[in-house]
């Protein structure tokens, strides 16, 4: 088995190599030069995993904290004054769809005008 071929097996092993190129980190050439030089046994690669998993530990902690922060935001919510806004929102929004349902009722009302119109004038136009 040719060398590009047991590089291509160990990085379909170790997947954490493709999310380093995805990254923008390493570029497969420079993995499969590493892979030359020191072969799939080196520790050279426990470094290659090592800082792929202090990202994913740092993007997990801002995830938690994302979550800490909403549901402290959720604890000073007054719930009377949210169901008082939600309330007003309904009402405005009703007030919205009426107003667009008059609207496309005048529309439609205009295009059926036009059509009897249209249709008186041919009548004496013959």
């Amino acid at each position: 088995m040719s060398k590009k071929e047991e590089f291509k097996e160990f990085a379909a092993k170790n997947k954490y190599l493709s999310d380093l190129v995805r990254e923008g980190k390493t570029t497969w050439q420079a993995l499969f030069e590493t892979y030359d030089i020191y072969g799939s046994d080196n520790t050279i690669w426990d470094d290659f995993k090592s800082s792929i998993e202090k990202e994913e530990k740092k993007s997990d902690t801002k995830v938690s904290d994302g979550v800490k922060s909403i549901l402290g935001n959720l604890k000073n919510v007054d719930m009377d004054k949210l169901e008082e806004n939600i309330g007003s929102l309904q009402k405005a929004l009703g007030f919205l769809e009426e107003i667009v349902t008059l609207r496309q009722d005048k529309k439609e009302e205009k295009k059926t005008v036009k059509k009897k119109n249209t249709e008186i004038e041919r009548f004496f136009d013959d």
